[in-house]
């Protein structure tokens, strides 16, 4: 009798938990990210031409049937490049944000963990780096490191480790003197394996809030970097660096070559910024 009665139970929490989860793809932001990640995983098994082929005859097209976008003043296809362009801007954006996020919450909790010395010398570290905007803080990495794409991950990741840090130690701050806590380190467990075990899945959800936020930033300073010739090497197709090449012409008419990335940059920051409010929108109500 008990186990029919759980597997009723199971079986309405998975009918809810499904419902729950149609209800957010019908949301507007989740939708276009959904449809923005499909273009960058699928997209260039679909692109009608080579995003690194010029068509030196056929520059400056105006958009048609046979150049959806129209073209640069290389000649390059629009369309395709802005599909290619995806997945390397969500690449990019992804990766430098994984790799900051991780160590980022990783030194919040240790902070929140030990205190003391170290947590003083870490506070003081982000109160010096978020003295500086975001981007200016990117530029005088790249002008530390270099341009390219494998030192603007990088300069994404260091950008995003003081935020997370500050965020992540005061979410798990409270858990320093929680009795479970004194319970693991009587029963032998170590500074690493709590912080491990205990406080990052306390955080789970403040760290999911953040990777979503800290991405659509991420898409911003990988298109404005790139904008100023300091991201992507060309002729690699990128959103900021294609509104950069196609900036002198809107003023003789020819608005394609920047519009088009423009509107995918966009897009893709209403999907993220969507979703990461909608995502603290539901935490702030599972604590009320």
């Amino acid at each position: 009798m008990m186990s029919r009665l759980s597997s009723i139970r199971w079986g309405r929490s998975g009918e809810r938990s499904w419902a729950s989860i149609v209800r957010q793809l019908r949301r507007p932001p989740v939708l276009v990210l959904v449809f923005m990640l499909l273009i960058a995983i699928f997209g260039p098994l679909f692109a009608p031409y080579d995003p690194l082929e010029p068509q030196p005859m056929n520059t400056l097209a105006a958009p048609s049937w046979a150049h959806w976008f129209g073209t640069d003043d290389y000649g390059f296809d629009i369309f395709s490049r802005v599909i290619y362009a995806a997945r390397i801007d969500f690449s990019l954006a992804l990766l430098g944000v994984l790799i900051g996020g991780g160590i980022g919450s990783l030194l919040g909790a240790f902070a929140a963990y030990r205190g003391g010395f170290i947590d003083w010398v870490l506070l003081r570290f982000v109160e010096i780096v978020q003295s500086f905007p975001v981007l200016l803080f990117a530029l005088a990495l790249f002008a530390a490191i270099g341009g390219g794409s494998r030192n603007m991950v990088l300069a994404i990741a260091i950008v995003n480790i003081p935020m997370y840090l500050r965020i992540i130690r005061s979410t798990l701050l409270p858990l320093r003197t929680a009795e479970f806590i004194d319970a693991a380190r009587c029963a032998g467990l170590s500074g690493p394996g709590i912080v491990i075990k205990h406080f990052i899945p306390n955080a789970k959800g403040q760290i999911f809030s953040l990777f979503v936020l800290t991405c659509a930033y991420a898409i911003q300073i990988i298109a404005g970097l790139s904008f100023i010739g300091l991201g992507v090497e060309p002729p690699h197709p990128e959103w900021g660096s294609m509104i950069n090449s196609g900036a002198g012409y809107i003023m003789l008419g020819v608005w394609w070559p920047s519009i088009f990335p423009g509107l995918a940059i966009v897009l893709s920051v209403y999907a993220v910024n969507g979703l990461s409010r909608e995502q603290m929108t539901g935490q702030l109500r599972g604590s009320i």
